[in-house]
């Protein structure tokens, strides 16, 4: 997983990555243990955090759209991204280049 690859960087410039997955709690934990993922994962197995964002089955598939948010150092949005397919995500060189932006 690409974002756990840079999460030491993420992590020493004070930023924080908070992945959300609609998958069940027992499928979303097995993700974090197959992966080591050091950062947190919210399970949103009923899809109600997905859905507040207005994310959830945007692409009539069911499931939450990939969607990255990154908000600056008081909390306020500072830019997002919502993926026009399940792979269309960005790469860690693009979070990083607007995390130092932010």
């Amino acid at each position: 997983m690409e974002l756990q690859e840079i999460y030491p960087e993420i992590d020493s410039i004070g930023a924080e990555v908070i992945a959300v997955s609609v998958d069940s709690g027992l499928d979303a934990a097995r993700i974090v243990e197959r992966y080591s993922l050091d950062f947190p994962v919210l399970y949103d197995s009923s899809g109600d955090v997905s859905r507040a964002w207005r994310i959830f089955d945007l692409l009539n598939d069911g499931v939450a759209a990939p969607a990255t948010y990154i908000f600056d150092s008081s909390g306020e949005l500072f830019g997002y991204r919502i993926g026009e397919n399940i792979a269309d995500r960005p790469t860690a060189v693009e979070v990083l280049v607007t995390l130092s932006a932010a």
